[in-house]
């Protein structure tokens, strides 16, 4: 009996996405640019050509991050605690290897969650107070919203 698996796949086997006569690259869509699939035309030359800025975003993420890291810090006192009595099963050693991996862990916990809250924070700020959207014909700032 013969089926399709039998015969081993060649160069010039077809392929199950395309047709015989078509490359394999073109049988995939190609994505949408990622600022103009999303927004609308420059509202002044009604080009597609728009690139966004998200100042407020990038400040927030780093300005996050630094305030997470310092309460991470704080907070490592209690996490080289933990991470001591853990590292107390190893000896004494391992109660210092294990207070300092507590602090780092913690201060790099506090960092991430600072950074995600400042980003978000600063993507609100970005879509609603700043003029965002930048057109790299005209050179015209906008925000989301027509003006």
């Amino acid at each position: 009996m013969h089926n399709q698996f039998d015969e081993p796949f060649g160069l010039d086997a077809p392929h199950a996405a395309g047709t015989m006569h078509e490359p394999f690259e073109n049988t995939f869509p190609t994505p949408p640019s990622s600022a103009s699939a999303i927004m609308s035309p420059c509202p002044k030359c009604q080009s597609l050509r728009i690139e966004t800025r998200n100042y407020a975003r990038k400040v927030g993420g780093a300005i996050g991050t630094v305030a997470g890291t310092t309460s991470g810090v704080a907070f490592a006192l209690s996490g080289a605690e933990v991470g001591a009595t853990i590292g107390v099963l190893a000896g004494p050693i391992g109660s210092v290897c294990g207070a300092l991996a507590g602090a780092v862990i913690t201060g790099l916990i506090g960092g991430a969650a600072g950074c995600a809250a400042g980003a978000a924070v600063g993507e609100v700020i970005d879509a609603n107070v700043l003029n965002n959207y930048h057109c790299l014909d005209c050179g015209r700032t906008f925000s989301s919203k027509p003006t």
